[in-house]
Formats: C-alpha cells, sequence, structure tokens
C-alpha cells in the first residue's frame, strides 16, 4: 500500500499551506479542493491517508469518507473541522473515521497525527 496522502479542503490557502508543510516533511500529497474532485483522483490502495475537511459544498466530508472506505477499507481517513460539536466528532468515529482535529491546529500536531498512521 502507498505512504501517499489525500488532502481535501474547500478552503485553497489552507489546503496549499498544509500541503506544502507536509510535502516539507517527505510526505507525498494530492489536492483537491471539494468531494468531486477528491473521488475522481482516488483508487484503492492508492492512499494510506486521507485528510477530509467535514463541511465542504456538495459532498460533505463524512459522504466522502464513506465512499473512500468503502473502495478501500485499509485507508485510513482524519476529519478536520472549523465547527467542532460533540456531535460532529462522535459521529464522525463511530462512521470509520480514525482520527478528529479541530481548525485552527498547530501544523506540527497534524504532523504528529499523519506520523501515527504513515510511519
Amino acid at each position: 500500500m502507498s505512504s501517499r496522502i489525500l488532502l481535501v479542503d474547500d478552503d485553497r490557502l489552507l489546503r496549499e499551506v498544509i500541503g506544502e508543510h507536509l510535502s516539507a516533511f517527505g510526505f507525498d500529497v494530492d489536492l483537491a479542493e471539494d468531494g468531486e474532485h477528491a473521488y475522481a483522483k482516488f483508487m484503492p490502495g492508492k492512499y494510506k491517508l486521507a485528510i477530509i475537511d467535514l463541511m465542504m459544498p456538495g459532498m460533505n466530508g463524512l459522504e466522502l469518507m464513506h465512499k473512500l472506505l468503502e473502495e478501500d477499507d485499509q485507508m485510513f481517513c482524519l476529519i478536520m473541522t472549523g465547527y467542532p460539536t460533540i456531535d460532529s466528532a462522535y459521529k464522525s468515529m463511530v462512521e470509520g473515521a480514525s482520527d478528529y482535529i479541530i481548525k485552527p491546529f498547530q501544523l506540527m500536531e497534524l504532523i504528529n497525527i499523519v506520523q501515527k498512521y504513515i510511519k
């Protein structure tokens, strides 16, 4: 299985900053601006981890996560959100997310989480 990361966020600046930071730490990262673009890039076995924004126009993060995990149940999914609630955290984890992170976060916090899943 690849150690490639799929990063999905509708905020272009945030997506690019996180992508550059992950790349600087040696991770191979593909960027997508929404669920549909992410799903178009997806192939089972291509990604070890998907970092997915919870709230996006069109397909939301949980919907995308379900589609990805249906095709590749070995992949890890990290849900990130700027609108944290107990319900969204619980629902994300129960529905298959490997982890959950609240925006804004420190980039090193994200790196530490990513390193748990990609060694």
